[in-house]
């Protein structure tokens, strides 16, 4: 019987943590002495706020939270050296890696959905942003001009109109994306930073989404900012 309670001890105590609303962000980067912080954005609070802080001695970062529900957009700096920006989507799965005599670097893994957003990004910048850096490039070159001519003026205002056309279907395609994602937390990182230049578009992509975590920071934030 003793060793019968025991058991339901340790299962006590193990359904305990995963019941626990602390998230936790560590890792390991060699070297570092100083001071690291976890920042976010928290519904009802003014701008980004410091959640944890942790003076490292010896390279063991241990940043943890109750204040916020994942998924999430986080910030960890890293004693000034590095910030690193990504999504918090697990309790406590994310770790940080490096040395801080190379802070660039210094990364973080273990988020699926940081993972899925990344490759998002690796196809607009292929798809869009490549394009428009190569288009403002021609720009620059006929502004740096010292005597423009009646073409070169022409050629500005096609430049102009392409990028526009670009911005265009970067959102469209961003649109369709969310509109076949409505179950997916991703969309709502992409409402957020995708279409910021709509309101309406927003409230109108948020109003259709069927996310089952309705207590998350993003979801939070993001209705909190269409209000």
């Amino acid at each position: 019987m003793k060793g019968f309670g025991l058991i339901l001890l340790v299962l006590s105590a193990i359904l305990s943590a995963c019941d626990s609303n602390e998230v936790k962000i560590r890792g390991k980067v060699v070297g570092l002495n100083g001071s690291v912080k976890l920042l976010a954005e928290i519904p009802g609070e003014e701008g980004v706020v410091v959640l944890s802080r942790q003076d490292v001695t010896n390279g063991d970062i241990d940043l943890r939270s109750e204040k916020l529900v994942v998924p999430a957009r986080v910030w960890v700096d890293i004693n000034g050296k590095k910030t690193l920006e990504f999504i918090a989507d697990t309790k406590d799965m994310i770790w940080i890696e490096g040395k801080i005599q190379q802070p660039e670097d210094i990364g973080v893994k273990g988020s699926g959905l940081g993972d899925k957003y990344a490759d998002v990004k690796v196809l607009f910048k292929d798809k869009y942003e490549k394009p428009v850096q190569q288009i403002d490039n021609s720009i620059r070159k006929i502004l740096a001009k010292d005597n423009q001519t009646k073409d070169d003026e022409v050629m500005l205002g096609i430049y102009q109109l392409q990028k526009q056309r670009y911005a265009r279907h970067r959102a469209k395609y961003v649109q369709t994306l969310i509109e076949t994602n409505p179950t997916s937390e991703l969309s709502l990182f992409l409402i957020k930073d995708e279409l910021r230049d709509s309101i309406h578009l927003q409230k109108e992509l948020f109003k259709d989404l069927k996310i089952a975590n309705k207590e998350s920071n993003v979801y939070k934030l993001l209705k909190q900012q269409l209000q």
